[in-house]
C-alpha cells in the first residue's frame, strides 16, 4: 500500500516529508502523511488518486500545514 501511495505521490509531483503508519482494526492501518509544500492542484489530483486506489479504504482528511 505504501508504494502505491508513495508512487502517485511522486508522480504528481508532491514530495513527501514524513510517513506515519499506526495499526487499525484487522489487516488496515492509518497513514499520516506530511508533504513539502506543494500546489494545491497537484495535492488534490494526488488526494483523488489515493482515494481510487482499491487498497484504500477511505481518505479521512486533508490539513494544510503552513509555517511549520
Amino acid at each position: 500500500v505504501l508504494a502505491q501511495v508513495a508512487a502517485l505521490l511522486a508522480e504528481h509531483e508532491v514530495s513527501i516529508e514524513a510517513v506515519r503508519q499506526s495499526p487499525a482494526a484487522g489487516d488496515a492501518a492509518h497513514l499520516v502523511i506530511t508533504t513539502h509544500i506543494a500546489s494545491e492542484a497537484n495535492l488534490r489530483a494526488t488526494v483523488a488518486a489515493i482515494a481510487g486506489l482499491a487498497v484504500v479504504r477511505a481518505v479521512l482528511s486533508v490539513l494544510r500545514v503552513e509555517g511549520a
